[in-house]
């Protein structure tokens, strides 16, 4: 049975492409699952989780850390988005944890994983079609736009930021350079293809079958 792991740029339309690919396989979808599982794990809100999802620690959150450690009733006035009597998060473990569920997914077999570094967890597992989904730049801001109805700056803003952290993140964990088109089986530009080329394509590729 297929095992499918969707590396996207934001505003490739990872989502759409990696959930049809899904459906034409009879496969099951892992994006918003996978947070739900690594949170019911820490017992911690999903939402909780999808916050520090695709996220590296960094130095304020080390450094809040640390304080926590040393000086508890002082570490909680510092600045940081956390929900009220929240404690800190700690990105390192739930990306562990996030690695761990990817393989016992993949052992269970038939499933479509996107993002959380799938291609780097399962690298060498056999079977595995590994897929990365790009798009040029002014094609993912309208995407963008489009989905979220932001403005043109602010779209630019949230491309950028998401890239640069889930680039970050992939750097973190595995040591990669998550553009290198030699980690995928596949590069696909949904803005040529359009999401449900894009899908079937993948979903042949997996099968087995002709493109």
């Amino acid at each position: 049975m297929p095992i499918v792991t969707v590396s996207r740029e934001y505003g490739a339309g990872g989502l759409a492409v990696g959930r049809r690919a899904a459906e034409l396989l009879g496969a099951e979808f892992l994006d918003s699952l996978l947070i739900e599982e690594v949170a019911r794990r820490l017992g911690l809100p999903a939402d909780a989780v999808e916050r520090w999802d695709e996220r590296r620690e960094g130095l304020i959150l080390r450094l809040m850390r640390s304080l926590e450690a040393a000086h508890p009733e002082y570490a909680m006035g510092a600045e940081l988005t956390l929900e009220p009597h929240e404690p800190l998060p700690d990105p390192d473990r739930i990306g562990r944890l996030m690695q761990e569920v990817i393989r016992e997914e993949a052992r269970a077999g038939n499933a479509v994983i996107v993002g959380r570094g799938g291609a780097f967890v399962l690298a060498e597992w056999p079977g595995a079609l590994h897929v990365r989904l790009v798009a040029p730049r002014q094609a993912r801001l309208g995407r963008i736009m489009e989905r979220s109805r932001l403005s043109l700056p602010d779209a630019e803003r949230s491309l950028d930021a998401f890239d640069r952290k889930r680039g970050d993140y992939l750097r973190h964990h595995f040591g990669v350079d998550w553009t290198d088109p030699l980690h995928y089986a596949m590069v696909i530009n949904t803005a040529v293809l359009g999401d449900e080329r894009a899908a079937r394509l993948i979903a042949q590729a997996a099968a087995g079958g002709p493109a």
